[in-house]
């Protein structure tokens, strides 16, 4: 079996089963921000409320597949965060982390946090059909446009919060969340949301002369002076690849070559020399700053290539085997069957000390396109997985 066929498997028949059973906290409801490595629930964490958001994006979605049983935990799940976290001290809005018993802990209004809340709601939209979450967004998006939105493009940070610096993932979150809605519906107004943020990320997050995503910004979107003006994260550089093959299939426009660019920067200058994972950071010259491995960046590798072997490209399929390899081995592979280890350093020894839910979106996400690659392949040649 092929790598990225194992993987898949891997998905299917047990990480899914696994968090169907662990994801719900039984004692004081909604999802669990992490589990121990033997798949216990871990109380007291302060709960993000872009994890709990995930969850329900990766239930209703593998619902949807017919993966798993995930409609009620996504009901469930959307439900009890709504009543939570959306105006609990009667400011619009949604706040931004909660007790393990679901107080609010953090009051202030994240715009990356409500780009998942965005997120959630096309997905428990295209779940259930229901207008009332199409109503949901509009309100957020109406929020981030009162609210949010700055003269020099894009929306700021927060709202109670540290403004500085600016970054350009929430950004593509949200753009992931507007092509989501777009696809849901087919209403142009997403799309033309989506361009605005496309039409950021050549103006201001990619250093097209030197071809490499910034990260940190100032106030009029400009990379911030010094070292962190310059940090890079390879794994946001594959995702936009990804993110941008989406947007093109939708109707979108995007300069010829950007994605090659922001695909050949991250393969040239992210991967660790000795390991051969997906570095999560590097400078925009290419020396390593944090040359440790995380699971995200291996699974936006693997989504960058799968999206390259869609697109045709020579040597992408050897590629997907390679990323998906480097997945298994140093985060899937040593855990428990379902689980992961999320974090090692640069000389591959672990770093992480329990399993974060956050992860499984991106997991889940990677698992999605891996299968339909998988099973494109197989319609070919009379094969299917």
């Amino acid at each position: 079996m092929s790598c990225v066929a194992r993987f898949v498997d891997w998905g299917l028949t047990r990480a899914l089963p696994f968090w169907e059973e662990r994801a719900w906290d039984r004692r004081s409801g909604g999802f669990l921000e992490s589990l121990s490595f033997d798949g216990l629930p871990i109380s007291g964490d302060i709960r993000r409320v872009r994890t709990q958001a995930r969850q329900i994006f990766v239930f209703a979605r593998a619902h949807l597949e017919g993966w798993c049983d995930g409609r009620d935990l996504a009901l469930e799940g959307y439900g009890l965060l709504e009543r939570r976290a959306h105006a609990p001290d009667g400011k619009p809005g949604w706040v931004h982390r909660l007790t393990d018993s679901g107080e609010v802990a953090d009051p202030l209004r994240d715009l990356y946090d409500h780009a998942f809340i965005l997120l959630a709601q096309a997905w428990m939209y295209r779940l259930t059909g229901d207008q009332y979450f199409r109503t949901a967004a509009t309100d957020v998006l109406g929020f981030l446009d009162e609210r949010f939105a700055e003269s020099s493009g894009g929306y700021r940070e927060n709202i109670g919060g540290v403004a500085l610096p600016r970054r350009q993932n929430p950004h593509m979150h949200l753009f992931e969340s507007l092509l989501a809605w777009h696809q849901v519906t087919g209403d142009p107004a997403y799309l033309k949301r989506a361009d605005n943020i496309a039409e950021l990320l050549l103006r201001a997050f990619l250093n097209q002369s030197e071809g490499w995503l910034g990260e940190f910004f100032d106030d009029e979107l400009a990379p911030l002076d010094g070292r962190v003006g310059k940090l890079v994260e390879p794994g946001h550089e594959f995702e936009w690849v990804w993110l941008l093959a989406d947007y093109c299939k939708a109707g979108g426009d995007i300069p010829a070559g950007v994605s090659e660019v922001l695909y050949d920067h991250a393969m040239r200058h992210g991967r660790n020399s000795d390991r051969g994972f997906a570095q999560k950071v590097i400078s925009a010259s290419g020396k390593p700053v944090e040359a440790g491995s995380r699971t995200w960046v291996q699974t936006e590798w693997l989504r960058a290539t799968l999206a390259r072997q869609r697109a045709g490209y020579a040597g992408a399929i050897e590629e997907s085997e390679e990323a998906a390899r480097q997945l298994l081995k140093w985060h899937l592979d040593p855990a428990i069957p379902g689980g992961w280890i999320d974090h090692f350093d640069a000389d591959g020894l672990r770093v992480a000390d329990r399993m974060p839910a956050s992860t499984l979106y991106h997991l889940l996400g990677a698992v999605e396109d891996a299968h339909r690659i998988i099973g494109d392949v197989g319609k070919t040649t009379g094969n299917a997985l």
